[in-house]
Parts: C-alpha cells; sequence; structure tokens
C-alpha cells in the first residue's frame, strides 16, 4: 500500500481492538503517552530499537472507585460549538 493508507488502516484496527476489549470487560483506549515514552513501552513490551512504535493501546480492569475516574472537568456544550447537518432534531 502507497500513502497514508496504512496509517487508516491502523486506526481502524486500533478502533476494533478497543471496542472488543470493553465488550469483555476490559478498558482500553488509544494513547499517545506510549509513543511520547517509547523507552518504557520498548523496555516493557520487549519491542527491539529497529521496529516502529506507531500508537499504543493502554488496557486494563476498570475501577469505578479510583479518585481520578470521577474528576469531571467543565466543558462547553456541544451546540455551541458544533452543528449537525442531515440529522433529524
Amino acid at each position: 500500500m502507497v500513502g497514508g493508507g496504512r496509517h487508516f488502516d491502523l486506526g481502524a484496527l486500533c478502533y476494533g481492538i478497543v471496542l472488543a476489549a470493553w465488550h469483555r470487560g476490559l478498558g482500553s483506549v488509544v494513547n499517545g503517552q506510549g509513543i511520547m515514552r517509547s523507552d518504557i513501552v520498548r523496555e516493557v513490551a520487549r519491542i527491539p530499537e529497529g521496529e516502529v512504535i506507531m500508537t499504543c493501546v493502554a488496557m486494563g480492569y476498570p475501577d469505578d472507585g479510583f479518585a481520578a475516574n470521577a474528576v469531571r472537568s467543565d466543558r462547553e456544550e456541544n451546540g455551541d460549538f458544533v452543528r449537525f447537518v442531515g440529522f433529524a432534531e
């Protein structure tokens, strides 16, 4: 495959992995921290230096009692900056 199609395929693959994991009760999220700290990812996952890390998917069992999961930030309402075209109200 030529060009950026591989990145699209990788995104679709990650999306499928995340959905499948959540369906089975395993929390998961596509995570850029793995790229920024590739040194740690390489060590833990035993990824050789010659291989490229394109993205990471973090997984774990959700802990609803963990204090950080209760944090809520103030956000603008979607209607303040999003316009849905072609969807019935």
